[in-house]
């Protein structure tokens, strides 16, 4: 019987290879490579899920978003593609599967193998859990017989596979658990403070001088690097690297801010966030600071503003210089 790993394996083509590869500057023998460590920590992840009723719960919940979008193929052919929607439904998969430690475990293995591991991540989810559909519509699982396959195909996994792979997958345990106990020093409101105050910033200053459709783009792009940017500079469990990788992954998809937010909720976040990062985690305060400065900055520098036909505009306008020094009053 085919496994689900082998199944995996199996989906992902090599035009799906050849495409990843291509978007990371990789070959597609190394993607595979690629795809050999990242298949069995997702399974990993899932299998450790469905040990619990919510864990199970929100697996069933995926897997039945997968079939809402169009299922397994419309998927993986907006995957090759590029196509956004994927991407997004994809991200926030694999955000459900790792939560808060998601920047965290694709920092390790892009360090262990050696490229960006984050897109095939978010390319093996959907086809994991395709797999997984495909398996229990042949057997007939409910969701009981489902965490039992998942259980059970991962521990004959790991009684098989070798020391090299073993090792990574207790590397991604460790910085789970680091990053889950980051989450867990926080209360559930202030985590949402500290995930969102990226988000709050960049719309803060956008909305100080609304710079029309093309200048709102480029804040936008602008706050998108600029988070990437953070997070390649980071540590892989600093707080500052789990929080801008949870708000990169909203960014991308679903917001629970954005630029109609009233503005003194906006500040309001960015001051509970950096309050509750100074009561349950000092250590971080410069860091998580200068970050947030950092990338308020960058918004307010992507689009020129006021002037007639572009003459006379400034890079920053007294607006955004305005928002720019609230919000570091509010880190202060």
């Amino acid at each position: 019987m085919t496994t689900l790993l082998e199944s995996v394996g199996q989906q992902i083509t090599p035009q799906m290879l050849g495409t990843i590869g291509k978007a990371i500057g990789v070959d597609e023998a190394t993607v595979q490579k690629g795809l050999d460590v990242v298949g069995p920590v997702i399974q990993d992840g899932l299998a450790k899920k469905s040990q619990t009723t919510a864990g199970l719960d929100e697996i069933m919940s995926m897997l039945g978003g997968l079939e809402s979008s169009g299922g397994l193929e419309a998927i993986l052919s907006m995957l090759t593609k590029g196509g956004p929607a994927a991407g997004a439904a994809s991200a926030s998969m694999l955000g459900d599967i790792f939560g808060p430690a998601v920047s965290a475990i694709g920092k390790t293995l892009s360090a262990k193998l050696g490229f960006d591991v984050t897109p095939l991540l978010t390319a093996a989810v959907p086809v994991l859990l395709g797999a997984i559909a495909g398996a229990a519509k042949s057997q007939n699982l409910d969701s009981k017989g489902i965490a039992n396959m998942l259980q059970t195909e991962q521990r004959n996994f790991m009684s098989n596979a070798s020391p090299e792979v073993l090792g990574v997958l207790k590397e991604v345990e460790t910085v789970s658990n680091q990053a889950n106990a980051i989450q867990q020093a926080f209360t559930a409101d202030e985590w949402t403070a500290v995930c969102l105050a990226p988000l709050a910033a960049t719309f803060y200053v956008m909305s100080a001088s609304p710079s029309g459709l093309v200048g709102s783009v480029k804040e936008m792009t602008a706050a998108g690097d600029a988070m990437r940017d953070v997070l390649k500079n980071a540590d892989a469990t600093s707080l500052v690297n789990i929080a801008f990788g949870s708000a990169l992954q909203k960014r991308d998809g679903k917001l629970e801010v954005d630029e109609n937010s009233p503005r003194e909720s906006m500040i309001g976040m960015i001051r509970t966030a950096a309050g509750a990062v100074q009561a349950k985690m000092p250590g971080e305060v410069q860091s998580f600071a200068s970050a947030l400065n950092t990338l308020a900055q960058k918004v307010a520098e992507a689009a020129k503003e006021g002037g007639f036909l572009g003459i006379g505009a400034k890079t920053i306008s007294k607006e955004e210089q305005q928002a720019l020094d609230e919000i570091r009053a509010a880190l202060a």
